[in-house]
């Protein structure tokens, strides 16, 4: 891990409704309580306007290089509603006119009017500043998760991130921990694409339902201005992804 980074904060808004589909769902829209880590890097990538014949490359080369975390600055379940989906049904999909797609009906979940703070790090100062420019005029419209969830994002603090002893964690948390008399989840969340059909996944981590998350003991994390937090980034999926390879 480098030892030095340039990072910044920001605050996510989505002023109707998140939806973070879990991949294994199919008849049932299942989302996670926050948005997984290839969701955020999408949104960069939307915001630097990535084009669509360069879009998994633009990807790969951003979870190489930035270091993510983020945590809820509202506590909302997720709600439910029927939504008729349209599916798409054999191989010549293009040649279908649209009212031949058979549709059925699927529940769906989302949780209303979400807000998040993200925390973002690289080891280059001008790409932290490119990014951060994008996300204050991004080059297209703005979205998390599905396509028609907009989000507003506020830059709220960039600078220097160095790494401190701390029990405090404001962010995801790595690892199984109870949470001292307050409920917890544990999470796996996409943190990369392997390929554009394979999905790499995060170590085990325990969100908090609220921040600052006390640790047992101090461990070595990443200051954000004052805020301390764990940083994931996609080469550690990659190497647990090429060890169990070995082992198999």
């Amino acid at each position: 891990m480098p030892q030095k980074l340039h990072g910044f904060i920001a605050d996510a808004e989505m002023p109707y409704f998140g939806c973070f589909r879990k991949p294994a769902a199919t008849s049932v829209m299942l989302t996670y309580p926050i948005p997984p880590f290839t969701t955020v890097i999408g949104m960069i990538a939307n915001a630097l306007g990535i084009s669509r014949p360069n879009y998994f490359e633009g990807i790969r080369w951003l979870q190489s290089i930035l270091w993510l975390n983020l945590r809820p600055l509202s506590v909302q379940r997720p709600s439910k509603e029927l939504a008729k989906i349209l599916k798409l049904v054999g191989e010549e999909r293009e040649q279908r006119r649209p009212t031949s797609f058979p549709s059925s009906p699927m529940h769906k979940y989302f949780i209303p009017r979400p807000s998040f703070r993200f925390f973002i790090a690289g080891e280059e100062p001008d790409v932290i500043n490119e990014i951060t420019n994008a996300l204050r005029k991004p080059f297209r419209p703005l979205y998390l998760g599905q396509s028609d969830d907009m989000v507003v994002v506020t830059i709220v603090w960039q600078g220097e991130v160095e790494q401190v002893k701390s029990q405090q964690a404001w962010a995801l948390v790595r690892g199984a921990f109870e949470g001292n008399g307050q409920r917890t989840e544990l999470l796996r969340l996409p943190i990369a694409f392997e390929s554009e059909r394979r999905v790499l996944y995060s170590p085990l981590l325990t969100l908090p339902t609220c921040f600052p998350f006390q640790l047992p003991k101090p461990q070595l994390l990443w200051r954000f201005r004052d805020e301390t937090v764990h940083l994931f980034n996609a080469s550690e999926a990659m190497e647990d992804a090429l060890s169990q390879e070995g082992a198999d």
